[in-house]
């Protein structure tokens, strides 16, 4: 490759070359190239080679797949037949995954390759939740974000990545999307291609020639009842989606699948819950001028309880500290960690304290502190439902209901519930505009989650009628915990691959 080149001549060199100039010229070298791969889907058999040659290249452990092959059976007997899609890491320009992650362990090199570097992984799972391709996984064996990362390492010493090596059909194809006369550009640039969820506007640099829009759309194919496969069964899996789905005019039937999880459960949704009590908490007593510690040692409670949560849910807890050390500052999980900084030393001062002026400082504070996750949500372009723009201001009311709960204003405690399942209710009954959010609203409301969603709206209703005081908070706060989680993994049900 260009470096291996750069690196000879400045050995050949007379006076030799700087280490940093080396960089430099392997840096614009490296710019000059654009990384990009072709899967001519008319050539594949489906014979799985290219996944096995990737997991004993990169050590992938079972169960999971940098790279795997998707069966759908299209059509009815006798006129069926079976189309392959193999599926990886799309090799964005605009990753999602990159701005996502909170380190930087996720990055874009200069060639167009997203790479990953595991030393510096926290395992929060946020740029699973962003791949709008389901490409990323946690690996089980050092517990760091992994991907398909177009075999780099082989790259960087002039060898193709190992599925195109073993291909039989060479049906994988990878080379320079600059250079006019590399096999990539043709295919590109001169045949009919197709790229998986362009409306993402991720521009991906995998392109699929003759791909079937059962194996490109994942709600194209009816999953099987019970999520039992050829040659498997995967059950705990991401819903079985419903036949209304169904996006072509031909049956299909996915045949072969490998499992999918999603990445965030009950961590995150009691994090938003006890992050809603401490910041709201906070936010009525300080807007109605509430004298006394109280308010700020329950709020400085539930926030050591989120701050427990959020670090528990880390693959890797001992490296936490990293999202403060070494931010990369368009991830809302940095912004949100400085956020909850400042709060806590909002609580603090107000506990050691209590100036009358800190309450200036420490409303909005708080307010930021109780919404940010709606922004953190909007990052996970995966996911359809969390997209709304109305999500910011329901994680306002949601602290505004957690907070006038815990403090027991019931004047204002029965204003908020009611403006909060007035939101759920438009959530529900309102048009979506994609198929992604229709689905996870209909996991919520009628599939996997619809106990937690009943009672989560039945709970806060019951709060609003006429029991005691002490049961109204009870009860709506028990709902209010119920409702996010069904929204919350409802959101994450949907099929993306």
């Amino acid at each position: 490759m260009q470096y291996i080149a750069i690196r000879n001549n400045c050995q050949e060199a007379p006076q030799g070359c700087h280490f940093n100039d080396l960089g430099d010229n392997f840096r614009r070298m490296s710019e000059s190239v654009q990384w990009a791969k072709v899967i001519d889907q008319t050539r594949c058999i489906g014979c799985h080679a290219c996944s096995t040659a990737c997991k004993s290249e990169n050590a992938v452990p079972l169960g999971v797949n940098r790279t795997y092959v998707k069966y759908v059976d299209v059509g009815e007997f006798p006129a069926a037949r079976r189309a392959f899609q193999v599926t990886r890491c799309n090799q964005c320009d605009h990753p999602p995954c990159v701005t996502a992650c909170p380190t930087s362990a996720m990055f874009r090199r200069p060639d167009g390759i997203v790479d990953f570097d595991k030393s510096i992984c926290i395992g929060c799972k946020a740029c699973i939740a962003a791949c709008p391709y389901d490409a990323i996984f946690i690996n089980p064996d050092d517990h760091s974000a992994e991907k398909c990362n177009f075999c780099a390492h082989r790259i960087e010493v002039e060898l193709e990545p190992a599925c195109v090596i073993v291909c039989p059909t060479e049906a994988i194809i990878v080379g320079d999307l600059k250079d006019p006369e590399s096999r990539v550009s043709q295919y590109v640039n001169r045949d009919v291609v197709a790229v998986r969820r362009p409306e993402k506007e991720t521009y991906p640099k995998l392109f699929y020639k003759g791909a079937h829009q059962a194996t490109l759309d994942p709600l194209a194919a009816k999953r099987p009842d019970g999520g039992i496969f050829m040659w498997s069964e995967q059950g705990g899996g991401v819903s079985s989606g419903h036949p209304g789905f169904a996006n072509n005019v031909a049956a299909a039937m996915l045949s072969y699948d490998v499992p999918h999880r999603a990445p965030w459960g009950w961590p995150v949704s009691l994090y938003i819950w006890t992050k809603a009590i401490a910041a709201g908490t906070y936010l009525v007593a300080s807007s109605m001028a509430m004298t006394g510690r109280l308010p700020a040692m329950i709020s400085a409670v539930f926030l050591a309880m989120t701050l427990v949560l959020l670090v528990g849910d880390l693959e890797h807890p001992r490296r936490f500290y990293m999202i403060l050390t070494r931010p990369q500052w368009r991830s809302w999980l940095v912004r949100g960690a400085v956020i909850l900084t400042v709060f806590a030393i909002v609580l603090g001062i107000d506990l050691l304290w209590s100036p009358t002026w800190l309450a200036f400082i420490g409303i909005p504070i708080a307010a930021a502190a109780g919404t940010y996750t709606a922004f953190l949500f909007a990052q996970a372009k995966a996911r359809d439902l969390w997209q709304s723009p109305l999500l910011p201001v329901r994680h306002l009311v949601q602290c505004i209901v957690a907070g006038s709960a815990v403090l027991r204003i019931m004047p204002l405690l029965a204003i908020a519930t009611a403006i909060h399942l007035v939101l759920i209710l438009a959530e529900v009954a309102t048009p979506h505009p994609t198929a992604h959010a229709r689905l996870a609203v209909r996991e919520m409301i009628r599939g996997k989650y619809r106990l937690a969603f009943v009672v989560g709206v039945l709970f806060q209703f019951a709060g609003l009628c006429g029991v005691p005081p002490t049961a109204a908070a009870i009860l709506i706060l028990i709902g209010l915990l119920a409702s996010e989680h069904a929204h919350v993994s409802a959101a994450q049900a949907v099929p993306l691959a």
